[in-house]
């Protein structure tokens, strides 16, 4: 779809399954299953939906999901299930990998930063998109590296390392930064402690990428927070902040983990408008 000067398309890379209660943490179950019906082991659907985003002739990438490095024994614990390849998809639009001017993952958990890197043909581990640049908080890549005994298991180095390893491909942030003309980052933490959030803008026009900050339609709530979250007030702050700003500016919004229409707007009193283009 075309937002004023911004082309958007949307690509769900992988379906698979999380955990009830780590996506919805304090939230009573009775209430949360009444929008994402567990199966009989509590586990619900989850997406990960990417971005691809041609914005004043540069290509920007989004998220780029779980990648092709799961190990089979991890694809059976998340039910993983019709993953398609990020690179595919740009084909069809006309895109080659190294045609992709930016990337941004908004933190490096395994379900989010698993295609920054990818295992080539002769199973040897190479970028995905290796001219691009590639933003990231420097407090979420040091809190990668050293995580805490709770954190350990959402970080896989041979997702992101690479980036810095003999590439120089990583660029490090610290705080908000416009990176390109019209390409805004804002470190929101919560999730991680370098969370970050994309926002595109043209013009009147935005479109942000919520990561975990607002992973599926029922987070449109500020207090239904996942129980991952590192600093649930911080979420709350900055999803506040988030949802003020899209409805009085009437911003697109994508959520990264929502199976059903990702992508729409907030209308007054909170409700979900989904965009019908990019469903």
């Amino acid at each position: 779809m075309q937002l004023g000067d911004l082309e958007l398309h949307l690509l769900v890379t992988d379906h698979w399954k999380a955990d009830g209660g780590l996506m919805f943490g304090v939230v009573p179950k009775v209430l949360w299953e009444k929008h994402k019906p567990p199966d009989a082991n509590n586990m619900i659907d989850c997406a990960c939906v990417c971005l691809i985003a041609r914005i004043n002739g540069r290509v920007i990438v989004c998220e780029t999901g779980i990648g092709n490095k799961l190990s089979e024994k991890r694809a059976r614990q998340v039910a993983l299930r019709e993953p398609e390849d990020i690179l595919h998809h740009l084909r069809r639009l006309g895109i080659r990998a190294d045609e992709v001017d930016a990337v941004v993952t908004t933190h490096l958990h395994w379900d989010h930063a698993g295609g920054l890197t990818r295992r080539n043909e002769m199973g040897k581990l190479e970028l995905t998109f290796p001219n691009a640049r590639h933003f990231v908080q420097r407090t979420e890549w040091d809190f990668a590296l050293h995580p805490d005994v709770r954190s350990a298991t959402g970080y896989v180095i041979d997702d992101f390392t690479p980036l810095a390893d003999g590439h120089q491909a990583v660029e490090f942030l610290d705080g908000d930064a416009e990176v390109l003309p019209g390409v805004h980052i804002r470190h929101v933490g919560g999730h991680t402690p370098g969370s970050q959030i994309l926002i595109l803008q043209s013009g009147e026009f935005g479109c942000a990428v919520t990561g975990d900050l607002v992973c599926q339609t029922p987070h449109l709530r500020v207090p239904w927070n996942m129980a991952a979250d590192i600093e649930p007030l911080r979420v709350f702050e900055h999803k506040a902040r988030l949802f003020e700003e899209a409805e009085k500016h009437r911003w697109l919004l994508v959520l990264s983990h929502e199976t059903d229409q990702p992508a729409g707007y907030l209308e007054e009193g909170g409700r979900w408008r989904p965009e019908p283009r990019l469903m």
